[in-house]
């Protein structure tokens, strides 16, 4: 009966010592936690939620300088080895991504980073396919000649410099086999033009020419606005345009019929919409959430 007596109140207290214990441990590793918005790089937990849209504001992102470093880092580079660099910040698939890309004398390399967590979501990597181009030796310190000197030199190659009635679909700076190039579509009457500028030198590299394009929209009638097309396709959705963050329009061609292209999010629903451009008409619609 003695040691039974004896023995209780130890027990007692050594239980008591390991429920504190494992109290404490868990408030350090809650403050730890707390201590930190940001999964570390390549944490399994930034592929949870780090980026997706939503549940991150673009106060939260991380530098684009930052994902620069992180996809030279994984690549074994540093910014003084490589011959040019070229980043933007992006969405895929929900998720708010910077695009970088990079080359040097013999490789071309494309990292797609986690905007958030800084996490590399992929990378690719193209040794045999480059032929780096000696005028894109400047191109790295930001020499571009900009959109609208790609678009005067494929209107002054189309002869078409003084013609009033040229409508532009788009001009996007690209990367093609190791060169950074403009990509130029614009249309007059029932022709469409294709170029592909040197974004250095300003030279024509391709370019293309079809004159059965937009012949069915042609005979339809005047183009509705883009405000026309994205009235109508936030009234088809049902959503309020105070309510949408992240829109995009594009203007483009789809079997002869000219159509804008929607894309927009709202909290944390992602959608897309295309309105044809001549009638204003819903051709398609698409929510993801």
């Amino acid at each position: 009966m003695k040691k039974t007596t004896l023995f209780a109140p130890l027990a007692l207290t050594l239980a008591l010592g390991l429920m504190t214990g494992c109290t404490a441990a868990a408030m350090n590793s809650s403050s730890a936690a707390a201590a930190s918005d940001v999964a570390p790089a390549g944490s399994p937990s930034s592929t949870v939620s780090a980026g997706i849209a939503g549940s991150a504001g673009s106060d939260e992102y991380i530098a684009q300088a930052d994902a620069e470093s992180i996809a030279l880092t994984d690549a074994g580079l540093t910014a003084d080895s490589v011959s040019g660099m070229y980043g933007r910040l992006d969405y895929d698939d929900g998720r708010a991504v910077y695009d970088i890309e990079f080359w040097t004398a013999t490789a071309e390399y494309d990292y797609e980073i986690d905007a958030v967590s800084g996490e590399i979501l992929s990378m690719d990597q193209d040794a045999e396919n480059y032929t780096p181009a000696a005028s894109q030796s400047d191109s790295a310190s930001g020499e571009w000649i900009g959109e609208d000197a790609a678009r005067l030199a494929a209107l002054a190659h189309a002869g078409l410099a003084d013609n009033s009635s040229v409508q532009f679909v788009h001009t996007e700076l690209d990367r093609d086999d190791g060169r950074t190039v403009y990509e130029v579509e614009f249309w007059t009457g029932s022709s469409e033009y294709d170029y592909e500028i040197d974004a250095v030198t300003g030279e024509v590299l391709h370019y293309d020419y079809d004159a059965e394009y937009h012949q069915a929209s042609a005979g339809s009638g005047s183009t509705i606005s883009a405000d026309d097309a994205k009235a109508a396709a936030f009234a088809h959705a049902g959503v309020a345009e105070a309510d949408v963050t992240r829109l995009k329009i594009d203007l483009d061609e789809d079997d002869g019929r000219l159509e804008y292209e929607l894309e927009w999010r709202v909290g944390g629903t992602e959608y897309e919409c295309t309105v044809d451009a001549s009638s204003g008409s819903i051709l398609h619609f698409e929510i993801d959430d």
